[in-house]
């Protein structure tokens, strides 16, 4: 049963308690018998929670004071919700492996699958490719990369434990070292090792899911993080893409691994290169006012393109999971924003609106009571994040941009 604060001002606190039995605000349709109404986010209280207004009763504002002040839900409260929101989906995609374990079984199966063939071809040659391509994204020697499975060194290891060790993961690790080593196989040692079919379906959405742009630091559009502040960033357990600190909260929780995030590392380049199609990306991401984490996604693409080589994961249930558990790893992570991954899982057609979550989620998650409580909790972002949209007020957009190169 879910409780909404609604905009009454015959109430000193300046709104009532409005419960809902089957969650969600009441909708009424404008018909001959009706004058419709409908809510959008008002303002928002001392301890963060959303007031609602009904539609033609949210222009004014009155802001209450002392224990009732309330702030004005405006386009950085948005932007802040909409990070918190976010962050906790990751978290829990990272927290409830049940919800994609269809979904990474298959790809770590046939991932393992396809390891062990190549290992019985040529034991040595298989462990040699591995320790030296990507053994040390798992045994870090001390490196935070996210995922990891030791921070010992490979060298310590040597190539048959290192072997064993990502094999192991591969079937049995947790969410973000089977995404972390999906994409790494499929990067480094699918090239190094060869085979033609899962070659032909790694490269069937290559095209979809990885532009020139995004790998050109002039016009990506984002830049590192000045040194001033870089010598600042560390190593975090701040859950998903929340700001630096944030302690966890409820079902939030904390990372397991400290690792150095992506949005901690990057900043938005507002003075990037022209490019038409990095124009038309953030002018998209912009008028919802959707998050800057650290650019457009190229990691999720090249996990989607691993998902489908190993796993076969093309459409339906199975790619809504596979996309989950890749927020999981990148969203959870701290690596990017929600939109920077759906904006490319979209294009192998993930059901996705700009703004909106619902429709591009699982059913193994949408059926869960963990769903109703973060869905509720966030109902101004999770139902309304596509509806009610604010423009970004602290950029201009691209066709009337003249910082831009």
């Amino acid at each position: 049963m879910a409780t909404f604060l609604v905009r009454d001002f015959n109430d000193p606190r300046g709104y009532v308690e409005v419960t809902q039995p089957g969650g969600g605000l009441r909708r009424v349709a404008h018909t001959q018998h009706h004058d419709g109404e409908s809510f959008v986010p008002w303002a928002i209280t001392l301890d963060q929670k959303v007031v609602y207004a009904r539609t033609g009763e949210h222009t004014g504002f009155r802001g209450g004071s002392g224990a009732t002040l309330l702030r004005p839900y405006d386009t950085f409260v948005s932007q802040s919700r909409r990070r918190l929101a976010e962050s906790e989906l990751g978290m829990l995609a990272l927290d409830l492996p049940h919800i994609t374990r269809v979904a990474l079984d298959s790809v770590s199966h046939g991932m393992k699958q396809y390891l062990i063939r190549h290992f019985w071809a040529n034991q040595q040659a298989a462990m040699d490719a591995m320790y030296g391509e990507i053994g040390h994204y798992f045994y870090t020697a001390g490196g935070k990369g996210f995922g990891r499975i030791s921070e010992a060194d490979k060298k310590s290891l040597g190539p048959q434990k290192v072997w064993q060790g990502i094999l192991e993961a591969t079937a049995n690790g947790t969410v973000d070292q089977k995404l972390a080593i999906y994409d790494a196989v499929g990067r480094k040692l699918l090239p190094k090792l060869k085979s033609p079919s899962h070659e032909t379906e790694y490269k069937a959405w290559g095209s979809l899911v990885r532009e020139r742009w995004f790998d050109d630091k002039d016009r990506r559009g984002r830049t590192e993080t000045p040194a001033q502040l870089a010598r600042q960033v560390r190593p975090t357990n701040t859950p998903g893409i929340a700001p630096s600190g944030t302690p966890g909260d409820g079902q939030m929780g904390n990372v397991g691994q400290s690792r150095n995030r992506g949005v901690d590392m990057f900043q938005r380049d507002v003075n990037r290169m022209r490019e038409k199609n990095a124009d038309i990306y953030y002018d998209d991401s912009d008028t919802r006012n959707l998050l800057f984490g650290a650019g457009i996604s190229g990691t999720t693409g090249t996990l989607l393109q691993a998902g489908r080589a190993f796993g076969g994961i093309k459409n339906g249930e199975p790619l809504k999971q596979f996309v989950l558990a890749i927020v999981g790893y990148l969203v959870g992570g701290g690596m990017h924003s929600y939109h920077e991954s759906m904006a490319i899982a979209q294009r192998v057609g993930l059901p996705y609106n700009p703004g909106a979550y619902v429709p591009s989620l699982p059913d193994s998650f949408l059926s869960t009571p963990q769903f109703t409580n973060w869905r509720d909790k966030y109902y101004d972002v999770v139902v309304m994040g596509a509806t009610h949209w604010r423009f970004n007020a602290g950029v201009t957009p691209s066709h009337l941009n003249r910082n831009l190169r």
